[in-house]
């Protein structure tokens, strides 16, 4: 296995196992930082042009669910494009166009958009115009009626549709319009974005107007647009994020092309000079320059010139590993036969002849041996997918059941650890204890269950929220730090129309049963806040809820809140929680006064009281549980109310996120390694002007 494969696959697993860890608690911007990665070491093996290793990471990415469909597709096509594999190229293009076509979401249409202008360029390479047609009249279509008519690779497919159209003798109005637009978006696209990408896409597309031009004998036309042309290589040259040596190159075509459109035009003086400038340049001295050099000469009747041109085309065949191919013996042999011969250089002609005569039979053969070894290719690639996609379904099924038993192990394990307490409990307070005794002794049991504490730690991270309500002008961010493997702690949220419900609560006790009173409490919460209730009424009912068969005497204090999001008006109860800081006008921070009323879940019968803020707008508020000011340091002093006030009151500019993070930050700082001694969790919010 070579260095490079084996670093792909290295990367590949660090992925894998990323994944994994983010399938096991993670959010959606774990997924987006994934992909982002993915695309990342993709991106690595296209600028180092190792195209073995762009289709393994392709494979596996997509495998993996880092790369979609789509993005994968488009790399594997242009890694065989790049190692002259046409159908397998073509094979892939036109399966991302399958996977995407049909999408509306901006990334695949942005991929749909780039391999169809890919497979367009293909296709024209390789002379398949009106195939290439069909592809891009669709994809110009969808992408107006989608609204992504704005960028390069839209601007690129208005182009080759004008070319084919005008290769065709087709609609010559329609031509000029389309190529124009095309131009014009280019322009504009520029203009805003000055880089060397957009420089690249605008330079190709006139490459290509150019090109078409020249090829048909429009020479007035060709002239136009290779002026056009050097406009785009000036403003490139004043990029900040030029490639080395990209502007020479494209000097070196601009320079020949204009030889051969004034040629075309009967402006030989012009011509010549034209040429001039190209043969100093040193593109001219490659096989692909020596051949274009000879079209100029011959246009110009210098026959004797364009066979010196073409004398060392066997040369640079060979220093660039140029095999006889049938396109090259198309392209470069048969015309160097054919300026020889026009320049009565018979021996060198019959010479050229004979050499292409030689070859021609291997060419053929190695032709049609590419031909089948790549239709094999694909046929194998198809029935790997095939066998791939069962297997990936017969695979989700047993995922499936898998996840079926494991949650019904999990219940049952519940259920009868539920059980087992209520049992223990009436038993002798010695009895527990000999029975802990024992389990700390059992190192199997102690690592079973260590175990279930972290898919019990997992479940319960799971029911907070990570991602906060996406509205104008609210800013919110919470976050829940269990001093044990389960906690009590909770904070939750719930739009219901203009009206956005929250709560912070803490739950009497430690460890599973506090966590399995907070899982109650939090789905209480959401149940009410769907009905409408006010702050006050959801704390009634869930007292009475939770007073029912509370054997264990477990209580949980609150604060809750309803936001009006477009009144700004705040209704809230206090049921035993800490009373939130909220801040002025003046960015000065203090104590909300606020009813005490008692615990949830202590007395039956309770009727709790509501208070509210008439317009809270552009006032910060901070709802925490007793983890933050009882957070003790190794002298066992606490952090104190005073902390917190003075904290925020140094941060009048910081956001939500901010505020939340730098208490934390505080916390831990103030802490100084002592072991976390409560359930710590912090919700903070404000309200702008609107």
């Amino acid at each position: 296995m070579s260095r490079n494969i084996l670093h792909c696959l290295t990367l590949v697993v660090m992925v894998a196992v990323a994944l994994f860890l983010s399938g096991c608690g993670g959010d959606s911007k774990d997924r987006e930082r994934l992909r982002k990665e993915a695309e990342d070491m993709v991106n690595e093996a296209y600028l180092a042009q190792d195209y073995p290793r762009i289709i393994a990471l392709a494979d596996s990415l997509q495998l993996l669910g880092t790369l979609s469909e789509g993005r994968a597709d488009y790399w594997l096509g242009y890694a065989y494009d790049r190692l002259m594999q046409k159908r397998m190229a073509e094979f892939y293009w036109k399966k991302g166009i399958a996977a995407v076509e049909n999408s509306t979401e901006v990334e695949d249409v942005k991929v749909y958009a780039a391999i169809v202008q890919r497979l367009t360029g293909l296709m024209n390479v390789w002379g398949e115009y009106e195939a290439a047609q069909e592809i891009v009249l669709p994809a110009i279509e969808r992408m107006e009626k989608l609204k992504c008519d704005s960028t390069s690779d839209y601007a690129n497919l208005l182009i080759y549709e004008g070319c084919y159209q005008s290769r065709f003798g087709l609609r010559e109005a329609k031509d000029d319009e389309n190529l124009e637009q095309g131009y014009r978006l280019h322009l504009d696209l520029i203009q805003r974005h000055p880089y060397y990408v957009y420089y690249r896409d605008a330079i190709i597309g006139l490459g290509i107007i150019c090109n078409t031009y020249l090829e048909i004998q429009k020479y007035d036309e060709a002239f136009i647009w290779t002026e056009r042309l050097a406009e785009l290589i000036r403003g490139y040259e004043k990029v900040p994020d030029g490639r080395p040596g990209y502007a020479e190159k494209q000097w070196s075509r601009y320079y020949i092309n204009s030889a051969i459109a004034l040629e075309g035009l009967g402006r030989k003086r012009e011509a010549a000079q034209a040429y001039q400038l190209f043969r100093q340049t040193s593109f001219s001295r490659t096989a692909e320059g020596s051949i274009l050099g000879g079209n100029y000469l011959g246009l110009a009747g210098r026959w004797q010139e364009s066979a010196d041109n073409f004398s060392n085309l066997n040369t640079l065949m060979k220093e660039q590993n140029v095999g006889y191919s049938l396109e090259n013996i198309q392209k470069m042999l048969l015309k160097k036969f054919d300026v020889n011969l026009q320049a009565g250089r018979m021996d060198s002609a019959k010479a050229i002849s004979m050499d292409i005569v030689a070859h021609l039979d291997s060419a053929i053969t190695q032709a049609r041996r590419a031909d089948a070894i790549e239709h094999e290719a694909v046929y194998q690639k198809e029935q790997e997918m095939a066998a791939e996609h069962e297997q990936n379904m017969r695979g989700r099924q047993v995922s499936r059941m898998v996840l079926v038993a494991i949650i019904f192990v999990i219940m049952l394990i519940y259920i009868i650890a539920r059980h087992c307490v209520g049992v223990r409990l009436k038993k002798t307070h010695n009895q527990l204890k000999e029975a802990y005794d024992q389990l700390e002794e059992t190192t199997t049991a102690k690592e079973r269950m260590e175990s279930e504490l972290r898919i019990a730690r997992n479940i319960q991270m799971s029911m907070v929220p990570s991602v906060f309500p996406n509205v104008e002008g609210l800013d919110m961010y919470a976050t829940m730090t269990p001093a044990k493997e389960v906690g009590g702690d909770l904070y939750n949220y719930l739009q219901v129309g203009d009206n956005l419900y929250f709560c912070i609560g803490d739950v009497s006790g430690k460890g599973v049963p506090a966590s399995l009173f907070m899982a109650i409490v939090t789905r209480g919460f959401r149940t009410l806040a769907l009905t409408g209730k006010t702050p006050a009424e959801i704390a009634t009912r869930l007292n009475f809820e939770l007073t029912e068969n509370n054997e264990e005497g477990m209580f949980v204090t609150m604060f809750i809140c309803r936001l009006n999001l477009k009144t700004q008006r705040l209704e809230y109860c206090n049921a035993g929680h800490n009373p939130p800081i909220i801040g002025n006008d003046d960015g000065q921070f203090s104590f909300l006064d606020v009813l005490p009323n008692a615990p949830i879940g202590l007395w039956p019968g309770l009727e709790y009281e509501g208070e509210e803020i008439e317009y809270l707008s552009n006032r910060k508020m901070l709802l925490y549980t007793d983890g933050l000011n009882e957070a003790e340091n190794r002298q066992q002093e606490q952090y104190g109310e005073d902390r917190i006030v003075e904290l925020l009151t140094s941060q009048p500019a910081s956001s939500a996120h901010d505020i939340v993070e730098a208490l934390k930050a505080d916390t831990d700082r103030f802490r100084d390694g002592a072991e976390q001694n409560d359930d710590l969790t912090l919700l903070a919010f404000r309200v702008t002007r609107t």
